[in-house]
């Protein structure tokens, strides 16, 4: 995994996914709109344990009513994704989503905004972090943006979180923060011309500027020549990592993602020989950046930590539908081990749902093997998926103090996705196929594991440190 320091280098890398840029995409005509659509909605509703979570079922058929009388005529790429991505993301639930399409959306003379912005949920909402070259640098770096034409910067966040799947607010934002960049965020559902007038504060005063735009064609030519401040910026940054701090008796274990699970079990294995032969005393585990991935490693983890018999879920819920069997099937055919599932829901009635309690407790290990002082664990917004599902059951069998933010996965969620593009528009789409309900959780938790001390994640490594 690699770990990208400047902002820019993202957007080189968003820019260059292939070698030339993508020509518009010209227009979907009627008949196929109404194609793609009906597969959009037919997909999710047959495949989704419970698609209406977030809304209700007369809204969101309304919403769909709605989206089916814009078809009059041919829409764009960009105009068709306006109606059919808010639609997606009124689900709540970051497992179903569509992928957003980026530069797909836009032609090359197409007019971008031409500043690297940061975006917030509180003030200040947007503020700028770079200039992407000497030529656009009229507004200063660390302006905080109060207006972009007549949109303020409240409404480009909402509009930005409406657009975007995933279940808290706060989640929506930082994952669209995260993942793509704002010209073409903003560019995906505003228009502008050769020119853009910005209002904006800087050191305490308020100043107004119209500023040239930049086309997609030149921002790919800035970003393509211009070269990084430090070649050596770019660095591996591993999956998991364990750092120790003799002088206090600490410990700490970075997870970024819980994956590949034998060569985390050989991690644990060492990293606890050595915390143990250094005498720790307080161990913080920080997932902070972690999305998420295999559950199965949280357990490998819990079994160091855990006092009593634990599991991180309940119980479990599945949905059968036909689009899942031939994904399977497909997944069979390139994978063997995912032949034992497909071969189990292939012989199950579409739409059917079945439910599969845990009951079944999986031992800690020894006290001799397990870490027996303070135990922290950091959290944040991005905290999601298995990430959440190990903070729930950390929290829920009282093992440390959880530091941080509240996570952006929720206590029940979806999840176990299937991914397939949409038939015409050749969008992704990935739909949740199994509900999950974390250990101790009910239909009403539909909320992230909240921290016992509530503090800005960036500063909560810090405070722990001084504990």
């Amino acid at each position: 995994m690699m770990k990208l320091k400047t902002i820019f280098t993202l957007i080189v890398t968003i820019l260059f996914v292939s070698v030339n840029a993508q020509k518009a995409s010209g227009y979907i005509q009627k008949e196929d709109l109404n194609k793609d659509f009906d597969f959009l909605i037919n997909a999710i509703k047959a495949t989704h344990p419970n698609p209406c979570t977030g809304i209700s079922k007369s809204e969101f058929e309304n919403k769909v009513t709605m989206i089916r009388q814009q078809f009059k005529d041919s829409l764009s790429l960009k105009q068709y994704y306006q109606y059919i991505a808010p639609l997606v993301a009124s689900l709540q639930d970051g497992h179903t989503a569509l992928t957003f399409p980026g530069r797909k959306l836009l032609n090359a003379n197409d007019a971008l905004f031409p500043y690297i912005v940061e975006a917030k949920m509180v003030k200040p909402y947007l503020k700028i972090t770079e200039n992407i070259s000497p030529d656009y640098n009229q507004i200063p770096v660390g302006a905080e943006i109060l207006k972009i034409n007549n949109h303020t910067a409240e409404e480009i966040i909402r509009k930005i979180i409406e657009n975007t799947s995933g279940e808290s607010d706060m989640y929506r934002l930082k994952k669209s923060a995260d993942f793509n960049m704002f010209a073409f965020l903003f560019g995906a559902f505003y228009e502008l011309g050769e020119t853009v007038k910005v209002s904006y504060k800087f050191e305490n005063q308020h100043f107004e500027k119209t500023v040239p735009t930049v086309t997609l064609t030149n921002l790919m030519g800035i970003a393509k020549n211009r070269k990084p401040a430090n070649k050596n910026n770019t660095t591996e940054t591993p999956d998991f990592l364990l750092q120790l701090k003799p002088e206090s008796k600490t410990a700490i274990l970075e997870i970024r993602y819980f994956n590949d699970k034998e060569k985390f079990q050989a991690f644990l294995k060492t990293s606890f020989k050595t915390i143990q032969d250094n005498k720790i005393k307080k161990l913080v585990i920080d997932i902070r950046e972690n999305g998420g991935g295999n559950s199965a490693l949280g357990d490998e983890l819990l079994k160091y930590l855990a006092v009593t018999p634990f599991r991180q879920f309940d119980r479990t819920l599945i949905k059968y539908s036909q689009l899942q069997k031939d994904i399977y099937a497909e997944y069979c055919k390139e994978d063997a081990q995912y032949c034992n599932q497909y071969n189990y829901i292939k012989e199950k009635h579409n739409g059917a749902v079945e439910t599969f309690p845990v009951k079944e407790l999986i031992l800690p290990y020894a006290k001799a093997d397990r870490f027996n002082g303070k135990i922290f664990l950091l959290t944040s917004v991005r905290t999601f998926s298995s990430a959440m599902n190990f903070a729930q059951a950390f929290k829920q069998y009282k093992i440390g103090t959880v530091v941080g933010e509240e996570t952006g996965g929720w206590l029940v969620s979806y999840g176990d996705r299937i991914m397939v593009n949409l038939p015409v528009s050749k969008i992704p789409l990935s739909i949740s196929t199994k509900k999950f309900y974390t250990v101790g959780a009910t239909d009403k938790d539909l909320h992230g594991v909240k921290p016992d001390v509530n503090i800005k994640s960036d500063a909560a490594l810090d405070y722990v440190i001084k504990e």
